[in-house]
């Protein structure tokens, strides 16, 4: 009798622990989500004076809460794909029920720039430290490649790195004598060819 008691215990305790995590993020999740319904009753509130002449005003206030609620939720603000089931119905299935629903879309995009001008963008994310958010912009910065190659010990030019040319130096043909009759380059051939100096004698 006793080891069964305990062993209910047991059970129960581990039962407890193991809900208790999941009882307090529902706890959070609720009261996120009262905040954020409160904080676009307030910015409609603030806002609807710019839209007193609108044809299905409920449906836009709708809307209208919706896209500021996504973007105090932390989404961008960006127009679903579908509208709420509650508008799925078969008598939104007409030409009013159709100005209905892009009531409601229009009034999404309205709310979800009201959210991002009033500063509520990125409320629900959490903060992190300025050292992480350091080392996270370090990791994403492109590596310079030059920083991994040796320093060069002095530039040379294309004119340094040429072979020195074999031979005599002939000099420049500015040196060379000029002789009647002959240019500076008839002499230089001659010279190169070893025959002389390319003069012919009379």
């Amino acid at each position: 009798m006793i080891r069964q008691t305990a062993v209910t215990l047991l059970a129960a305790f581990l039962m407890t622990a193991t809900g208790c995590s999941s009882l307090h993020d529902y706890v959070i999740q609720t009261e996120t989500s009262v905040r954020n319904n409160i904080l676009s009753q307030k910015a409609w509130g603030e806002w609807s004076w710019c839209y007193d002449d609108l044809d299905h005003p409920g449906d836009f206030s709708t809307g209208f809460k919706a896209g500021y609620r996504n973007v105090v939720g932390g989404g961008k603000g960006c127009q679903p794909t579908l509208p709420p089931r509650c508008y799925w119905k078969p008598c939104y299935e007409t030409p009013s029920g159709r100005e209905k629903i892009n009531s409601w879309f229009d009034g999404y995009s309205h709310g979800a720039l009201a959210a991002h001008q009033d500063g509520m963008a990125g409320i629900s994310e959490l903060p992190i430290s300025p050292t992480a958010r350091r080392n996270l912009m370090t990791r994403r910065t492109p590596v310079n490649m030059d920083s991994f190659n040796p320093p060069k010990s002095g530039t040379e030019t294309e004119e340094e790195m040429l072979p020195e040319p074999e031979g005599e130096d002939l000099g420049s043909r500015d040196d060379l004598p000029m002789l009647p009759g002959n240019s500076a380059s008839s002499v230089l051939d001659g010279l190169t060819r070893g025959g002389g100096t390319g003069v012919e004698n009379n």
